[in-house]
């Protein structure tokens, strides 16, 4: 039986509640509610496989309208807050030509979209608003960890890629520069940890556990990406960073 349709429908949701909880853990705020919880993983899981075919897009669509209730149970401010995510999704796709356009034409826009969705999405809607300054170095950071794990994505999808037609940013760099920009942006998401536990947001563990993440990260990046015999499990192994990440913030975090 092939697990991997099963596993690539659901996994991208729970690693957003991943960051989700990450969150609430690095700036010690009130846990994440369940509908907005709720929100957060259906919105992905129906954002990554709505035009999948078949019964696994037909699933995607189930778990968007569960999405969409979750939506009408948020605070009125983070209903508000969905609009810039949703205004980046809809141009990273554009719906008039799904499979060809929007933002994935252009390479820099490509992961840097996502990287700020993500960003906005899991730091910025669980927080008040009085308290988003204190989010902007972690809202920093958590865009370039993102966007690392973007880049090697598209490392993953370059022969597909080709095949299609589209240009993307690693495709025009090349491996070696790809990897190079790749571990610029986890040195960038270090350097914005080693910065909050200067202004005091993180304890020395918690700054610890997150650049030995970043720094399993960049490892496990190289590992798999020769590795292509892995297929699309090496997808799942970079989710997987964003899981481990918490893992390793959770076991820092003093109880």
């Amino acid at each position: 039986m092939n697990v991997y349709p099963f596993v690539q429908l659901f996994w991208i949701g729970a690693c957003a509640l991943a960051m989700l909880l990450q969150t609430h853990l690095l700036l010690h705020g009130e846990l994440p509610s369940g509908w907005l919880a709720g929100f957060v993983f259906c919105a992905t899981v129906f954002g990554y496989n709505f035009s999948a075919p078949h019964w696994h897009g037909r699933v995607a669509w189930g778990i968007g309208l569960a999405g969409a209730w979750c939506f009408w149970k948020l605070y009125t401010v983070q209903q508000i807050g969905v609009f810039v995510p949703v205004m980046i999704w809809l141009l990273y796709y554009d719906i008039r030509q799904p499979e060809r356009a929007g933002l994935r034409k252009y390479p820099v826009l490509k992961p840097a979209a996502i990287a700020v969705a993500w960003a906005w999405v899991t730091v910025l809607l669980p927080l008040p608003l009085e308290r988003w300054t204190d989010a902007t170095v972690l809202l920093v950071g958590r865009a370039t960890f993102i966007f690392a794990l973007a880049l090697a994505y598209d490392l993953c999808d370059e022969a597909c890629d080709r095949r299609q037609g589209f240009v993307t940013l690693v495709l025009q760099l090349g491996p070696r520069k790809s990897f190079r920009l790749i571990d610029a942006a986890l040195l960038l998401s270090a350097a914005c940890c080693y910065l909050n536990y200067v202004l005091g947001l993180y304890t020395l563990g918690t700054t610890l556990a997150l650049m030995l993440s970043l720094i399993l990260g960049r490892q496990l990046i190289r590992y798999i990406m020769p590795r292509s015999t892995l297929g699309n499990w090496r997808k799942v192994a970079i989710d997987g960073l964003m899981v481990l990440q918490l893992g390793l913030v959770w076991v820092s975090t003093p109880n």
